[in-house]
């Protein structure tokens, strides 16, 4: 276990929790519950872990100081994946990998390193090695190349090895074998690498006519293309009105011919080719980076220094991982090009004017602006993957409001307190209850403590919340409704207790 600790060790003030609840059928996601607990990462949580004692770990990759041990590629794919197939790659192109298998079937390709590395140099190196493995739309851990706070979690990574004896989360050797966790163990000192050999670590891409334009293209091309002719001749007129801007039109069908000849529809017809042409004439459009097949094969970073990719063109940045901070008024982390930018409500990320002014006052990046439709795409996108952080414990109005009705229970009453203490304000306990006149407790505790709710909703919170019952006593001649609570325990007090003084109503 220590030596598995030692590999996969990350943030230890925040955690990922899984549940599963069911296995998912043929080319279904295993589904399951999942959030960020913030809390430190236990030993008894790894044992856990390993022995198959739900909730299964996750455990976030980038630390405080920005540093992380390992990186890895989430390749989301669960209908018959071909594991091999990636393996064969991998080892083509001589990249220091592992690959494990998901709890959902798909891929984890993970890179380790001997010592910490800058959070951004693991990120920036996976983006690229995702791309050219045909998977540049695949989440990449770190996801983040920097936590603004404490506040700041980051995203977490479900860990292999879950109930290791008889795991399905297992890593596979260069035969595509699974293997056990003394095995990986074996696996990962061959393959760990330094920091400057991640640094210096190169990233072969294919050859091909497009070497001088968008990656996309030149790794889109290489593949049998089975899906977005539409688009991709899009992007295609995007790089031949750069390149050739006299005679660019000259060159569409001949792209059209040459790469869809293959597939199942066969090249698009001339009409609607003729049509695209004609569109894009005398507009600069520029590229769309963030539509599928391109965002499969995108590399942002390498594309800029093409001399007719996207250069210095204002594309709209790739916006992921959106995560909801549990509160009474919740707030929002968001990842814009692997950025952290904090959103305050719900408003600054479903109006494009507020999103975008909030990104270039945290990031120094202004988004482009892009159509209302477009824009709702993005956010209808994220909020379909937000993953929940549970809020600390005390931060809730609830949890707020228990701790208010303790301090006054447990402050208010002592050992000579009598029934007609209540009408002063004070608190009276007799047989493990605490008995208290609600409003001496609204106006006489919690406006002192600027309470922001109405009495009204306040005492509606105390029934449902804080298990607060209403009643009747006699004192005197009076009968006062009161409220009426399970008895906290008092903490102990070496002062002298002194008579509780009657407090005036006023």
């Amino acid at each position: 276990m220590e030596e598995f600790i030692k590999i996969f060790q990350g943030l230890n003030r925040a955690h990922g929790v899984t549940y599963v609840d069911r296995k998912g059928a043929d080319g279904q996601k295993i589904k399951g519950k999942s959030f960020v607990q913030r809390d430190i990462v236990t030993e008894k949580m790894w044992h856990n872990h390993l022995n198959g004692i739900e909730p299964s770990l996750g455990i976030i990759p980038i630390t405080d100081d920005n540093t992380c041990k390992w990186g890895c590629i989430d390749i989301d794919s669960y209908a018959g994946f071909d594991h091999k197939k990636l393996i064969n790659k991998i080892k083509s192109l001589n990249l220091p990998l592992l690959v494990f298998r998901s709890k959902s079937g798909g891929a984890h390709v993970f890179c380790f390193t001997t010592v910490p590395v800058e959070a951004k140099l693991m990120r920036d190196k996976l983006i690229s090695v995702s791309a050219v493995l045909g998977y540049g739309g695949s989440e990449v851990f770190p996801k983040q190349v920097e936590l603004k706070s404490k506040d700041d979690t980051g995203n977490f990574l479900n860990l292999p090895y879950f109930n290791c004896k008889n795991t399905t989360r297992y890593c596979f050797n260069d035969n595509a074998e699974a293997v056990s966790l003394d095995g990986f163990f074996n696996l990962y000192e061959l393959n760990k690498i330094t920091p400057d050999q991640l640094e210096n670590l190169k990233i072969k891409r294919p050859e091909s006519e497009f070497s001088d334009g968008p990656p996309c293209l030149e790794s889109i091309t290489q593949t049998e293309i089975k899906d977005g002719r539409d688009r991709i001749i899009y992007q295609y007129i995007q790089y031949a009105k750069r390149k050739w801007p006299e005679s660019w039109q000259g060159k569409i069908n001949a792209f059209n011919y040459k790469y869809f000849e293959k597939h199942s529809e066969g090249p698009l017809d001339d009409k609607i080719v003729q049509g695209k042409i004609k569109f894009n004439d005398g507009k600069d459009l520029g590229f769309k980076c963030n539509e599928d097949p391109m965002c499969n094969h995108c590399d942002k970073k390498l594309c800029r220094t093409r001399k007719f990719g996207i250069g210095g063109e204002s594309v709209f940045p790739i916006l992921s991982d959106l995560q909801k901070v549990e509160l009474d008024e919740p707030y929002y982390w968001v990842n814009v090009d692997g950025e952290r930018v904090k959103l305050d409500n719900i408003d600054y990320l479903i109006e494009q004017r507020l999103f975008r002014r909030t990104v270039a006052k945290q990031i120094n990046k202004k988004p482009k602006r892009v159509t209302v439709k477009e824009f709702e795409a993005y956010v209808d996108q994220l909020l379909q993957g937000v993953e929940i952080i549970k809020a600390p414990e005390g931060s809730s109005i609830v949890d707020q409001l228990k701790e208010h009705l303790e301090e006054f229970c447990t402050n208010r009453t002592a050992a000579e307190t009598t029934k007609k203490d209540i009408l002063n304000g004070n608190v009276y306990t007799e047989e493990g209850k605490h008995k208290f006149i609600f409003h001496k407790f609204y106006h006489g505790h919690l406006q002192r403590k600027k309470w922001p709710e109405k009495p009204q909703v306040t005492q509606q919170m105390l029934k449902e919340y804080c298990s607060c019952k209403d009643d009747r006593i006699i004192i005197g001649k009076k009968r006062p409704t009161i409220m009426v609570v399970d008895a906290f325990e008092k903490p102990e007090n070496t002062h002298t207790q002194r008579k509780l003084k009657e407090e005036s109503p006023y």
